[in-house]
């Protein structure tokens, strides 16, 4: 499901991207005239249902947010936003259908003149306008697309018992991940190396039954209010809040890790 949104364009990629296509038609004919007008109207399609069609996939490749798992909801909200990512949904969904209405009620007065000169112009026109629409919700496709670079990234997490590793930072929950799992996130000797969500797996078997559980490590905590956390230890809270049925919680009792046990 998350793997399935589509690469989101900037706007002026966007428009770059359909211009070429539409530059490429040429609709021959015997009757030069007809060539024209022809190749006028499919290239002002082309280029018009290409930003329609990319700007409907958009909006319908991105799975529901309030479908998603509470896990994911949690993580959205906190490193893009969803009221902000349903804003822009909404804004991109607003810009397909005011392009499909510009090349609809335009369309019709290209395939009824014969004059080149005003279908040229036409054209123009039907080009201006997408163009103006698809540039106002620059922020919001930039919002999109940050969005499907976090949920690209985002684990795949599995209906199975979880393990969840928690601590301070620095204490060894990545080392203890590596060991258990075939899952290798960044270890280093110095505090938050861990600033996502990493994933292993682990599978038992016994008396020809598989037991699978997956293990996941999470940011290093520290001891503050909610409203004090940054959006890395957001992460970890929600592992804990939403993922976990077993929490295992590592000390240091060396305190070399740069924090007391009191």
């Amino acid at each position: 499901m998350l793997q399935e949104i589509p690469l989101v364009l900037s706007a002026e990629k966007l428009l770059e991207r359909a211009f070429k296509k539409a530059k490429k038609i040429h609709i021959p004919d015997k009757n030069t005239l007809y060539s024209k007008k022809k190749t006028i109207i499919a290239s002002t399609e082309s280029f018009s249902t290409n930003i329609i069609s990319t700007l409907e996939q958009y909006v319908k490749k991105f799975p529901s947010i309030d479908n998603l798992p509470q896990f994911y909801r949690e993580i959205l909200d906190i490193k893009i936003g969803t009221d902000k990512l349903k804003k822009a949904l909404g804004a991109v969904d607003w810009a397909r259908k005011t392009c499909q209405s510009i090349y609809l009620k335009q369309s019709k007065a290209l395939k009824k003149n014969h004059n080149i000169n005003f279908l040229k112009q036409k054209q123009h026109e039907i080009y201006g306008r997408i163009s103006s629409v698809v540039k106002q919700i620059d922020k919001a496709l930039e919002i999109l697309e940050t969005t499907q670079r976090v949920m690209k990234k985002l684990p795949d997490i599995w209906d199975i018992p979880t393990v969840v590793i928690a601590g301070y930072p620095n204490v060894g929950k990545s080392s203890l991940l590596r060991c258990l799992s075939s899952a290798r996130p960044k270890i280093a000797e110095y505090p938050f190396t861990t600033k996502e969500i990493y994933l292993g797996h682990i599978e038992r078997k016994e008396k020809h039954i598989l037991y699978r559980f997956q293990i996941i490590d999470t940011p290093g905590l520290l001891d503050k209010p909610l409203s004090k956390r940054n959006k890395i230890e957001k992460q970890a809270l929600a592992a804990l809040e939403y993922l976990s049925d077993i929490i295992v919680f590592i000390l240091d009792p060396s305190e070399t890790c740069g924090y007391s046990l009191e």
